[in-house]
């Protein structure tokens, strides 16, 4: 409770903070409201006796943004309300804030940052996401960005940071105190080599029923950075080691290297690359892009990722297409060693200036290592909106879910239908699609 009553306040301030600077006249504010019905006929996902339900949603959200100025912001906030009538679930409330902050407070020089992201995750990643396996989660982050210009090729940078998890149910909170050196030359006018050293220590908060928390760990990561621009592509690339040392004694240190290269193959589409692996912890990595699928513990993981990505944008037709291998190992807790592959498939297609249309394909298939359990999940859907004027706008979802495991009991199949009208900004949540699967 105190915890929340935290985030509560960190909110407020953040409000206060924005609407009461002097640039206020310069903020962009959009409210928004809806409301949306769904049908599903798996409501608790389950093989067997299953449950039939019909979900009445109200929304209200809204977003302030300035992106002039030595004060730039975003903030954005939703909250949904879910009435589940046929008593399948107790009805839900689900509030999400995401903001960002940039202060230059010395031109050139010296910045503030702040951040804050309040959101629902899963507390078992394999278990499907109802919503009595939701739990609550923030990430606030605090810190400055100082730059010390050495010549007109050459500057030096400091970033201090302190990052602060929060977990509803999991005994994960902890709190993060990381310092970043950084030393960039620029070698070309298009290419850049670096160096960087950084150390992060966390402290996990949280007391179990014994009076025992999990044990503190520190990183420590230097790495050689290069980055450059091609006619057509982007790169950079992070080459280096990390060292691991926890509160019982252990140490260890391994190979940690980055890639990312982006190239615009015409001008309506690009592909994407990203190969990257690390040692570093599961509350890191779940708060990330790639986080789905992560089970969030106190272990020191090492994270192997490779993402592919295709973007096209013709007149008629919008795809997108990614896919994805990702390999987590953990070093206590050996049985949640895993291999997940995802593959996505997305078109959109205008109809006409007021109706588009829309379908998706998502599979994705997760491996215990050291255990005797594989899970494939599908889902397959198509969508239709319509914007009624330039604030309101409608959709027309329909969703078709499957899960395969050889753990019997997380067995389902579902099909959903979906309906929403929304005034202004954001859109109405699907109530059982938090978290996709």
């Amino acid at each position: 409770m105190c915890l929340r009553q935290r985030n509560y306040f960190v909110y407020i301030a953040i409000a206060g903070f924005i609407f009461c600077s002097k640039t206020f006249a310069a903020v962009v504010f959009e409210p928004g409201v809806g409301i949306g019905v769904e049908y599903t006929d798996n409501a608790t996902l389950v093989q067997e006796n299953k449950v039939e339900d019909l979900i009445l949603t109200s929304y209200v959200g809204g977003r302030a943004s300035e992106n002039e100025g030595s004060l730039r912001y975003d903030v954005s906030t939703t909250f949904n309300k879910y009435n589940y009538t046929q008593d399948s679930y107790v009805d839900q409330r689900y509030l999400n804030l995401g903001a960002v902050a940039d202060w230059e407070m010395i031109k050139d020089r010296f910045n503030w940052t702040l951040s804050n992201y309040f959101s629902q995750a899963p507390v078992l990643s394999l278990v499907s996401n109802t919503p009595d396996n939701l739990q609550d989660t923030n990430v606030f982050s605090f810190g400055a960005n100082i730059l010390f210009p050495i010549s007109a090729r050459q500057n030096f940078s400091l970033v201090p940071l302190f990052t602060q998890f929060y977990y509803e149910v999991l005994f994960t909170d902890n709190k993060q105190y990381s310092l970043a050196a950084n030393w960039n030359y620029q070698m070309s006018r298009l290419t850049n080599v670096g160096l960087n050293v950084s150390a992060r220590e966390i402290n996990y908060t949280e007391i179990d029923i014994l009076g025992r928390a999990p044990e503190d760990t520190t990183f420590t990561n230097m790495a050689i950075i290069f980055n450059g621009q091609r006619s057509r592509s982007v790169f950079t690339a992070d080459l280096g080691a990390t060292n691991v040392k926890r509160e019982n004694g252990q140490e260890t240190t391994g190979f940690a290297g980055y890639l990312n290269w982006l190239a615009n193959l015409s001008s309506r589409s690009s592909f994407e690359t990203l190969v990257s692996t690390d040692l570093t912890d599961a509350s890191t990595v779940a708060a990330s892009v790639a986080g789905e699928g992560v089970q969030v513990t106190a272990d020191v993981i090492r994270n192997s990722i490779i993402n592919l990505a295709y973007l096209r944008e013709d007149a008629s037709l919008s795809t997108s297409i990614f896919a994805r291998y990702n390999k987590l190992k953990y070093s206590d807790n050996t049985s949640l060693d895993r291999i997940i592959r995802d593959f996505g498939l997305q078109f959109s297609h205008p109809v006409t200036q007021l109706l588009s249309s829309g379908a998706y394909v998502n599979y994705n298939r997760t491996k215990l290592i050291d255990e005797n359990r594989l899970d494939k999940r599908f889902i397959v859907g198509g969508n239709l909106r319509y914007n009624f004027s330039r604030k309101i706008h409608g959709l027309f979802d329909l969703k078709y879910r499957k899960k395969e495991s050889t753990f019997a009991p997380e067995n389902y199949d579902e099909f959903s239908v979906f309906v929403s009208l929304v005034y202004g900004f954001g859109d109405v949540s699907r109530p059982t699609r938090l978290g996709s699967f």
